[in-house]
């Protein structure tokens, strides 16, 4: 089954909003988007109505939609939610983690020892893969779900910041003592690692806000 229209327009429009094509506290132009991505109005609005559930669109009756605003408030808040949660699912990962997962693990292992890390943007995308590796060794998908919300939400963050940052290639190495606390079965320090590199990603977004 292909893309639908409204899940077409829902995942651009997240990319863009990700990516600051479409910057906080700007104005969604609909009529302009619609043209551009080829959907219609019932399409548009149905992603609208996602981006606003994932906090990523405000909208306002009579007065039009927003792009969501980065601020300290929300990253202290989605930091806390992703402490719990990451730290959850790299200590399940590590208690359940079959064969055919550490060998998954250990490739991408090699992605981050391959990386040249020519730009923090390469950076951020590399970190992504490292984080959907360790939800998929978790195996749930209601956790994964919210977590990828939350992830989503912090790499905004990551880009409102990343002209503004010093390398970030530290902070997506710290993934390899991660990795290889779940591949060597070790519950309490993969969840240890996961909570603390979130605490770290909190810090350098704060100094750079």
């Amino acid at each position: 089954m292909g893309t639908t229209q409204a899940e077409h327009a829902y995942l651009e429009l997240r990319e863009r909003i990700i990516d600051m094509r479409l910057p906080p506290g700007s104005a969604l132009d609909e009529e302009a988007l619609m043209r551009d991505l080829a959907v219609g109005r019932t399409p548009m609005r149905e992603a609208v109505k996602r981006l606003e559930s994932d906090r990523m669109l405000k909208v306002f009756p009579r007065r039009g939609t927003i792009i969501a605003d980065v601020n300290i408030r929300d990253l202290k808040d989605i930091s806390d939610a992703r402490r719990v949660l990451e730290a959850f699912a790299a200590r399940r990962a590590a208690e359940q983690a079959t064969d055919e997962d550490r060998e998954m693990l250990r490739a991408c292992l090699a992605d981050i020892e391959a990386q040249s890390f020519a730009s923090n943007r390469v950076s951020v995308d590399l970190d992504g893969q490292m984080h959907r590796a360790v939800y998929a060794v978790m195996r749930n998908s209601y956790v994964e779900s919210t977590l990828i919300q939350y992830f989503y939400l912090s790499q905004r963050m990551w880009n409102f910041v990343l002209s503004g940052l010093e390398p970030i290639q530290s902070h997506v190495n710290e993934h390899t003592a991660l990795l290889r606390a779940i591949i060597d079965g070790d519950p309490e320090l993969a969840a240890r690692l996961a909570e603390e590199h979130i605490t770290h990603f909190e810090n350098r977004v704060r100094e750079a806000l």
